[in-house]
């Protein structure tokens, strides 16, 4: 092995054919796939590169027959086009996806580092051990973990392949229950998830990263199986479990099936009750109010509020019916993500602005537009109700004011918010453009993996652009730099820094 990378591409993928243990069809098919991919992307260069996605071969959507193999792709010298010319990182990408999905799971990482063995500039380590943040990775239940040997179990893909062709469910049914699974194991430990787009079940963000693809074979493997099972009681007929549980549960006993789905349906029932009672029991977090009972009174805090803040008399009625509609907010509801409102496949108007716009994770500062995170391209998972409690969270125990998260919405007004605020119902308000804008905001956060009440970051965590903010904050633009302040022994003391927060 040389020292430098150029020209390894075809050294990296011999390797990938020989320690893979993989059927050829797969290497030329994979190949082509590769090389056409990265062609098309040269030659429309003002496409986006899409994110990675791995390529499945025998799911059916590839009839290997109508694809010539032998095509070549010509550069605009007239040369040909081939897996050399491929970036190194992108090459490497795409065989690790498909080490993911085609190799067993107890050989995956043995097989990529030995492709990837000595190659400078390549992380040594595959992705799916990169994981920390892996909630769901231990099994719940003494069956949840397949008792085959390791180089015979089931994998995800050939797991979901057996449930859905015992099932017998429709093709719909089956995008929800894979597209509920991927969704579901994003979340976070923190509680935070990622965004499904529910046309399609992609899901962006989460556990893996804020922009990463979540995937169903990301997924740990007990995981599947256990919302397979819990799946087996939800969506098919009781005459008919029995059956498919056999199929898919094929390394387990009648008995030990039948213990199985017993568990998991405790599991479920006991999660459902234990969210019904953190709710109940959940005090509602609220500041003591201030505001008198008399009108007289009423009218004299307007009154403090128009002069501390030096506003419009109108201003300041409209700040106290602010917070006497927050106060009548429940926030005690559940704010997970509501899969019966995503799949309404709720749209929103996205936000149109030039150059910068206001942080999400820090208050009143400015960054380069999509510069932490770009709106996601998902459908609503929150219900209206659940977007005004989390307001009345975000305003009351975070660390933002109204204003400033007003600000960051980028458009809606005070008056908006409050219409939007005085609602009830999880459907009411949704045609507001409050209510996109607000849901934008709160999943740009989570995706980042930001709870409501999380404080701001520290500058060093933020990007240059809103360092060099900060730094400006320090500086009085009328006198230049603050003057510094003086010790009790007289002497000069440290400029004193101004909070971004």
């Amino acid at each position: 092995m040389t020292s430098r990378n150029d020209g390894i591409q075809n050294e990296i993928y011999d390797r990938f054919k020989q320690h893979s243990g993989l059927p050829e069809d797969h290497f030329e098919l994979l190949r082509y796939s590769i090389v056409s991919h990265e062609f098309l992307i040269r030659r429309i260069t003002f496409v986006p590169r899409p994110p990675s996605r791995t390529l499945e071969i025998d799911d059916g959507s590839i009839d290997k027959h109508r694809i010539d193999l032998d095509a070549k792709y010509l550069k605009s010298d007239g040369s040909e086009f081939t897996l050399a010319d491929v970036p190194l990182k992108s090459l490497v990408a795409a065989i690790e996806d498909h080490i993911q999905v085609y190799v067993a799971e107890h050989r995956r990482t043995e097989v990529y580092e030995m492709i990837v063995e000595g190659v400078r500039g390549i992380k040594q380590t595959p992705k799916w051990g990169r994981q920390v943040d892996n909630p769901r990775a231990k099994p719940r239940t003494p069956f949840s973990e397949s008792r085959d040997p390791p180089e015979s179990r089931k994998t995800n893909k050939v797991l979901f392949e057996s449930f859905a062709s015992a099932s017998k469910l429709r093709p719909e049914t089956l995008a929800r229950v894979r597209g509920m699974i991927v969704w579901c194991d994003s979340e976070r430990s923190n509680g935070t998830w990622g965004a499904i787009e529910w046309d399609t079940f992609t899901v962006i963000g989460g556990r893996l990263g804020p922009a990463e693809e979540h995937t169903l074979y990301d997924v740990p493997n007990c995981y599947v199986r256990d919302r397979l099972m819990a799946s087996t009681s939800l969506d098919i007929e009781p005459e008919r479990r029995d059956r498919v549980r056999r199929i898919v549960f094929s390394d387990l006993t009648s008995s030990q099936i039948k213990q199985y789905a017993t568990a998991i349906e405790e599991i479920e029932i006991q999660m459902a009750e234990d969210k019904l009672e953190k709710t109940k029991k959940r005090p509602a977090k609220t500041k003591k109010s201030q505001r008198p009972r008399k009108a007289s009174d009423r009218a004299l805090m307007v009154r403090r509020i128009q002069l501390s803040r030096k506003i419009a008399p109108q201003e300041a009625e409209c700040i106290m019916e602010q917070e006497e509609i927050l106060d009548a907010i429940d926030d005690t509801i559940c704010l997970a993500p509501n899969p019966s409102f995503t799949a309404r496949k709720t749209r929103f108007e996205r936000p149109y602005h030039f150059g910068q716009e206001y942080s999400v994770l820090a208050p009143g500062v400015l960054v380069q537009k999509d510069a932490e995170i770009s709106i996601p391209s998902g459908d609503v998972d929150r219900d209206c109700d659940q977007l005004r409690a989390m307001i009345k969270i975000f305003v009351r125990n975070g660390h933002w004011t109204m204003d400033e998260f007003i600000k960051a919405l980028h458009g809606p007004r005070r008056r908006q918010i409050i219409d939007f605020l005085e609602k009830r119902g999880p459907l009411q308000g949704k045609q507001s453009s409050v209510f996109g804008r607000t849901w934008v905001f709160f999943k740009r956060r989570e995706l980042l993996g930001y709870e409501l009440t999380a404080p701001p970051p520290r500058p060093s965590g933020l990007t240059r652009e809103v360092r060099e903010l900060v730094k400006l904050r320090e500086v009085d633009p009328n006198r230049g730099k603050k003057r510094p302040s003086l010790e009790t022994s007289g002497g000069p003391g440290k400029l004193q820094k101004a909070s971004y927060y």
